[in-house]
């Protein structure tokens, strides 16, 4: 039997050309088309993905562009892999072109190369590998390749087990080494109100937006403000003023008679709002400070101070932290709104093992009902908390050790993956817990030498999943 990592070296180019060739396809989801229920981008990044699949030797099927794998063995029972071949927008601050997929310092460039098309890559290639390496095998294997998991609706797994039903076991390469078996629950909601009655004040908010993503840390937001010329001038002053002090890049302009306001922060994944600085926070914060009525100052101040900026979710009474399951986030992705209503999107994540998930979901809905905002669930997914001495994990754990000669330790997940809808599944790779996180924010990029790293840790815990 051959060497699994010399198999996985042997195909590196082949790997990392299929990489960059997947990065430069731009997979938003977009509105539906025929046989592309994701958008165009989408369905075109599957095509490929099904090609290179096809183009190893490997079986393949598509399920009607909803989801789609690839296979090998012929065992009874199914393991694998899930990832996702969609990607968050690729939003502000960039250095380079966000789907150019060069290569630059041994790194590949571009968005999804560290979440998930790298990872998800590593896994196909890995299963190639071990179909190479002669390794008998008692179960079947499967790389599947997801398509719905940005959105957070994960519809791509509602149709995978309407067809073929749970697997054995298995893992997302949607997340860290050495071995996962946290991940923190999900509250996303969308809230809305609605400004009503005499709203006196020298300054109205005309419009207000930020956030491309509901899954990143919003790195810009924008207002347009109504008034008088002097009193413009005045809100300028106070604007300018307080973001130099805060050291908060912010630039205005004029549009015919109104004042434009736009407030840069920094993208992180929405997870882990603590890496980035949210923009949205930055300019309601702002604003609650200007002469308008205090109905719309009440609410820059709310969704600004307490939720914005307290991703620790201090600002509501909620702040909760674990050594193991970690610590309790929040993030603004996205606001929206006029001198009429508001709607705006926000995340959640409730570690196991803290608060009761039950307990804070309903704190936060009737904290925002005393503000006259009405909660609109989108997400309610309770924490993953998978037992140490579970099948999966020791499963896991041991290929780890065989790939790395090192003693695997348990990790807890900020996100929400494909773990809290896929029965029997964890988080596994490919990130390695020492580097640089990009995922969803600018300058996505993936250290080459790390990838192969990780493809060929997949491949020694895919044959141990194989043979459990």
């Amino acid at each position: 039997m051959k060497n699994l990592d010399e198999l996985v070296l042997s195909r590196s180019q082949e790997l990392i050309q299929t990489v960059q060739e997947s990065v430069r396809i731009p997979s938003i989801c977009s509105a539906p088309q025929p046989d592309c229920p994701y958008g165009r981008e989408i369905g075109r990044t599957l095509d490929h993905a099904l090609h290179v699949a096809q183009s190893l030797g490997f079986h393949t099927v598509n399920l009607d562009g909803k989801v789609a794998w690839a296979e090998y063995g012929d065992g009874e029972e199914i393991v694998g892999a899930m990832g996702h071949l969609d990607v968050v927008p690729p939003g502000e601050n960039w250095d380079f072109d966000p789907f150019c997929g060069d290569i630059v310092d041994n790194h590949i460039r571009g968005r999804g190369t560290q979440d998930d098309k790298g990872p998800l890559f590593s896994s196909l290639f890995a299963l190639k590998a071990l179909a190479d390496s002669g390794v008998p095998l008692k179960n079947k294997i499967r790389i599947i390749f997801g398509l719905d998991e940005e959105s957070g609706k994960m519809k791509d797994v509602t149709a995978y087990l309407e067809s073929e039903g749970p697997w054995l076991m298995g893992y997302t390469p949607d997340g860290e080494y050495p071995v996962i078996n946290a991940e923190k629950g999900a509250l996303k909601f969308i809230g809305k109100t609605n400004f009503t009655g005499n709203l006196p004040g020298k300054i109205t908010p005309l419009s207000y937006n930020g956030g491309e993503s509901t899954g990143s840390v919003p790195a810009k937001a924008e207002a347009l403000l109504s008034g008088g010329k002097r009193e413009l001038e005045e809100a300028k002053g106070i604007l300018t003023k307080m973001a130099a002090e805060l050291h908060w890049p912010i630039s205005t302009s004029w549009h015919d008679s109104h004042l434009k306001i736009s407030v840069m922060g920094k993208a992180a994944h929405a997870t882990l709002p603590g890496l980035g600085v949210n923009a949205i926070g930055r300019l309601c914060s702002l604003m609650a400070k200007l002469d308008m009525a205090e109905t719309y100052r009440r609410f820059f101040r709310f969704i600004g101070e307490n939720i914005a900026l307290s991703p620790d979710l201090s600002g509501l009474g909620l702040a909760a932290s674990h050594p193991h399951t970690g610590d309790i986030t929040c993030n603004l992705a996205q606001l929206k709104g006029d001198n009429n209503n508001a709607s705006f999107f926000v995340g959640i994540y409730i570690p196991a093992e803290t608060i009761s998930f039950e307990d804070a979901c309903s704190k936060i809905k009737s904290i925002c009902l005393k503000e006259a905002i009405v909660l609109d669930i989108q997400t309610q997914m309770a924490p993953l908390l998978v037992s140490p001495q579970s099948r999966l994990i020791q499963a896991l754990s041991r290929g780890y050790k065989s790939a790395t000669n090192e003693e695997p330790r348990l990790l807890s997940m900020c996100g929400s993956t494909y773990s809290k809808k896929m029965p029997n599944m964890v988080p596994f790779g490919g990130a390695f817990n020492d580097e640089p996180d990009f995922a969803h924010g600018a300058n996505e990029r993936v250290l080459i030498d790390r990838l192969l790293r990780s493809t060929c840790i997949m491949a020694h815990a895919l044959r141990e999943l194989a043979n459990d």
